[in-house]
């Protein structure tokens, strides 16, 4: 790597946009992927990085299952290209989920929880958890959790979660979950970011057998981003992303013969850091009381 990619990676504006993604993708190497022992499953296929992910993913030959809330857009994905099942879920929704997860017909070889979305006003999940942390954190934990019980994972599945670079503001806080004491749709997405990447790396611990590693994608030009941070999008729309872009590295570490260990952090097929603020490490002794919070939160969900 120059001085000068050095420079333009830590400026994160030359990094994280399409200028970004266009110089380190100077050093990727496309090795012939591998054989997958079943279907993927992504979560929130029907848009934005989701669905740039299972057009990668079929058209590489894959069978991918995609999940999501709307039927309609689901349906519609499902007839724009070939390989591709829809389930209608609700990730905020635990007995969605758990339901939805028990008609998994394994072995699945991946899982991308992708789901996400960054409503302007506090929502409550209809087991009264904050609607952001219910279906990025809970809801994506307890279908990992129910497919490993029920051995729906192949046993060369990897787990890929699709994180933000946003948690890099962020230290985990686990004080105000509910968001009682205030709604702020930023602060409250880059903290269940922030405990997506700590409960991977956890996880990865946890069961040693299962590869599962978090990824960021940049900056990416979505519905998502539009509606959430319409400000960012209108600052930086020169230089955001294309959804295929956002989800290569996911494609890759699904396909990629020899990505890297288990637990690790990826961004543009690279190993990148966990903190680049050292505040943000403050949190990082909430690991343990994370893993029992998130462990209490969908133990009755497992056996429904």
């Amino acid at each position: 790597m120059t001085w000068l990619d050095r420079a333009l990676d830590a400026s994160i504006v030359g990094s994280y946009g399409r200028g970004g993604f266009r110089r380190h993708a100077r050093a990727f190497v496309d090795h012939p992927p591998r054989r997958l022992d079943g279907p993927v499953l992504v979560t929130g296929g029907t848009a934005g990085i989701g669905l740039a992910a299972v057009e990668g993913l079929t058209a590489a030959g894959l069978e991918v299952v995609l999940w999501g809330r709307d039927r309609a857009r689901g349906a519609a994905v499902v007839a724009a290209g070939p390989r591709r099942t829809f389930a209608p879920v609700d990730l905020g929704d635990l007995d969605a989920v758990a339901r939805a997860s028990a008609s998994v017909e394994g072995p699945l070889g991946g899982l991308v929880l992708n789901a996400g979305g960054m409503p302007t006003e506090r929502t409550l999940s209809p087991q009264g958890h904050e609607g952001i942390w219910a279906s990025q954190v809970l809801g994506h934990a307890l279908l990992l959790r129910r497919l490993v019980e029920a051995g729906a994972l192949a046993p060369t599945a990897r787990v890929v979660w699709v994180s933000s670079g946003g948690m890099y503001t962020q230290a985990l806080d686990l004080s105000d979950l509910r968001r009682d004491r205030g709604y702020e749709r930023h602060v409250t997405y880059a903290n269940a970011k922030r405990a997506q990447v700590m409960l991977s790396a956890a996880y990865a611990a946890r069961w040693p057998a299962l590869w599962t590693s978090a990824m960021h994608p940049g900056w990416v030009d979505t519905a998502g981003l539009a509606a959430g941070m319409p400000w960012f999008r209108r600052l930086t729309l020169p230089m955001l992303r294309d959804g295929a872009a956002g989800a290569d590295t996911v494609v890759w570490l699904t396909l990629d013969p020899a990505p890297g260990p288990t637990g690790a952090f990826w961004f543009d097929r690279a190993r990148h850091p966990v903190h680049l603020l050292a505040r943000t490490r403050a949190g990082d002794h909430q690991l343990p009381a994370l893993l029992a919070l998130v462990d209490a939160a969908t133990e009755p969900w497992m056996n429904r």
